[in-house]
């Protein structure tokens, strides 16, 4: 019998059971990680706990155990049954209708400052580290809980309204939160709500819980609302045709200048200023800039008004503008705005000698308004007034009619508004030196209009103790010239130390580098490099001080270099924005004169017919030889530019000079330069390695 020859055959696993087992595996390692995580009744309280998901449980347990009933066979038991399920649901639908809020105020009062914490600490289970996801959920979980229709502006409520609604334990829960996410954080969430704000109206859906939001960061955080004004601008102008998207807009970047002036009028003027003449929105406009100037004269602590002097009178000039197309009641509130604005204005730190002598141009007598004249009584009532005395007594000759206006004003409410400025030493002076200068007018040959009025004037008050008040005025003159000398000689003292300073720090500058400069000659020659075997140093090691000047010398080193090394990891962040202003300036200065040129140019070009015809009168055919010579000066120098470059190429830069040579020596120096600079980093690390 011939044995069989033994097979063997290989046993796998088939692909199905491959599969099963990859998915039982997966299954088990999702309930390993789940089981690690912590759940939610570990983190919140016991009651509180119960408090969100008891119901819930509740609810779950009767349906169950109404399903699991059995039903009944009789027609009798089916009617009642289904009388029955009738009444409950009726019941159900009228509790449900009584407990749905009707009003924003009833669902401003339902979120309770305990759901809040628990909405943000499952999103922090959920997404953590990811605090911009936190604030979009937390705002659209507020979105959703004030889920009802308003106002795009809120109309007839006030400036907190509808965050007032809120209960203050609610409010500083989210404030808790909003400041615990960082300003960066906010400055761009507040954009891209913005943003969603605008898209949700468009489709026609209730923002109320966004501007919550909204008005909670722009109240708390009024800068954020100013930055990015060029992205809001484009945003707004997108929604120009849809006026509630555009108020609501404005409403929401408008909210930082109810608790800080200069942010609110940044805004106005940049954001909301375009629209003041739309019909749609002129109502608001007006209404929310006189609303954030009450709000800043309301406030007790100080909120100056913060910008310059250009942005101010932009700002004023166009509050102060007449709008006949506009209702009366809309351009009295413009009035009383540019009013409160300038009272503001003034009361900041700010030079009110320049606004007092702009507003003393304006005023007129055809203007119905006293904001100018109240504006100019403000600043002589100031911490500026002696500048703005100065500045009046130098400009009295040339404004003389609003000098007589301004003075008229003052003379009439004497006993109200100037009460303050009459009791003033400053303002008697001006009075005096005024007299003078009415009587050089009324000695000139050209005597003006109204000096006889303001002689009248001047008659009016300052009667009373006429001898005193002269004394004291020859006083005050005698007083000022030797204050003005005394002045003079401190300025000149104050002048030769500035110079006797230089001299001496430049003598000292010269004599260190002379005695370095001797050091290393001979620590070089004499020594051979070596300190201690040169001259100097073998002096110093008879008298015992060597070693305390090494010591010293290696201290002043290691303290250098150590700057040093300080100095190259801290000064480059500043240093390269510093060269790059520097590059830009320089360039600016360079398009600038380029752009003159032009100008000038194309300018003589434009005149020089005329200017040609008008010399050919004189001296016929003249322009035309001056132009010759011009164009015959212009060969000149382009050929003897074009002769000289090719001179230089042909003579100059040849053999040693040559194009290569010039490089390779560049080389040369720049590789020597590396390795003197690699030498001194050496020289610099060993150094800052001593103690």
């Amino acid at each position: 019998m011939s044995a069989s020859p033994i097979q063997w055959e290989v046993v796998s696993k088939s692909r199905k059971q491959k599969n099963l087992e990859k998915k039982v595996n997966a299954h088990t390692e999702q309930k390993r990680i789940a089981a690690q995580l912590p759940k939610l009744e570990e983190l919140l309280p016991t009651q509180q706990y119960r408090n969100l998901f008891g119901n819930i449980n509740n609810n779950n347990n009767n349906n169950k155990t109404s399903k699991n009933k059995s039903p009944r066979k009789t027609n009798a038991t089916k009617s009642t049954t289904a009388t029955a399920d009738t009444s409950k649901k009726s019941s159900k639908q009228s509790s449900t209708n009584q407990g749905k809020p009707k009003t924003l105020e009833q669902a401003m009062k339902l979120i309770t400052p305990d759901d809040f914490a628990a909405q943000l600490a499952q999103l922090k289970i959920s997404c953590p580290g990811s605090e911009l996801r936190w604030l979009s959920n937390i705002a659209l979980y507020l979105n959703g809980a004030l889920s009802f229709d308003c106002d795009p502006t809120f109309s007839g409520r006030s400036a907190q309204y509808p965050s007032n609604l809120a209960s203050s334990g609610l409010k500083q829960a989210i404030l808790e939160f909003l400041r615990s996410v960082g300003e960066t954080n906010l400055e761009y969430f507040f954009y891209s709500l913005l943003d969603s704000m605008a898209t949700e109206l468009n489709s026609g859906q209730n923002v109320a819980g966004y501007k919550f939001v909204l008005q909670l960061i722009g109240q708390n955080w009024p800068s954020i609302c100013s930055h990015n004004m060029a992205k809001t601008a484009l945003l707004r102008n997108s929604y120009q045709n849809r006026s509630n998207i555009c108020l609501s807009i404005m409403w929401a970047i408008g909210q930082g200048g109810h608790q800080s002036l200069t942010e609110g009028v940044k805004v106005w003027q940049n954001l909301m200023l375009p629209n003041l003449e739309l019909k749609s929105f002129s109502k608001f406009v007006v209404e929310h800039i006189e609303r954030v100037l009450n709000a800043a004269v309301a406030r007790k602590s100080e909120d100056p008004l913060l910008i310059n002097q250009q942005e101010f009178f932009a700002c004023y000039n166009a509050l102060n503008a007449p709008y006949n197309n506009m209702a009366k009641e809309l351009q009295q509130s413009l009035k009383r705005s540019a009013s409160l604005l300038l009272q503001r204005y003034i009361a900041s730190p700010v030079k009110q000698a320049n606004i007092f002598l702009t507003l003393l141009r304006e005023i007129s007598p055809n203007s119905k308004q006293r904001t100018e004249i109240d504006g100019c009584i403000s600043c002589l009532l100031s911490n500026g007034a002696d500048d703005c005395f100065k500045v009046w007594r130098m400009n009295y000759k040339k404004q003389q009619l609003p000098s007589l206006l301004l003075l008229r004003a003052i003379d009439n409410d004497w006993t109200d508004s100037t009460k303050l400025l009459a009791q003033s030493n400053a303002y008697h002076a001006f009075l005096q030196d005024i007299r003078g200068l009415n009587e050089e007018l009324q000695a000139g040959k050209r005597k003006d209009i109204y000096v006889d009025d303001l002689e009248t004037i001047l008659q009016v008050k300052p009667k009373q103790s006429k001898q005193g008040k002269q004394a004291s005025a020859a006083k005050k003159t005698v007083q000022e010239k030797s204050t003005a000398q005394q002045k003079k000689n401190k300025q000149n003292a104050a002048q030769k130390k500035k110079c006797g300073c230089c001299k001496w720090a430049l003598g000292s500058i010269l004599i260190v580098a002379l005695i370095a400069g001797s050091l290393c000659y001979d620590t070089e020659v004499n020594g051979k490099g070596i300190f201690e075997k040169s001259a100097t140093g073998k002096v110093l090691k008879n008298a015992g001080v060597l070693p305390h000047v090494q010591r010293g010398w290696y201290a002043t080193m290691g303290a250098s270099a150590r700057g040093y090394k300080w100095a190259e990891q801290h000064v480059p962040p500043y240093a390269e924005p510093a060269i790059q202003t520097g590059i830009n300036v320089w360039k600016l200065m360079r398009n600038a004169c380029c752009n003159a040129y032009t100008n000038g140019l194309n300018y003589w070009r434009i005149k020089w017919p005329a200017m040609a015809k008008f010399i050919d009168q004189y001296v016929p055919d003249f322009s035309k030889k001056l132009e010759a010579f011009a164009a015959g000066a212009k060969d000149v120098a382009v050929n003897s530019y074009d002769k000289s470059a090719t001179l230089i190429k042909e003579k100059v830069l040849v053999g040693r000079f040559s194009p290569e040579n010039i490089n390779q020596a560049l080389n040369q120096t720049r590789i020597a330069a590396l390795e003197y600079y690699n030498q001194f980093h050496k020289k610099v690390d060993a150094y800052a390695k001593l103690k």
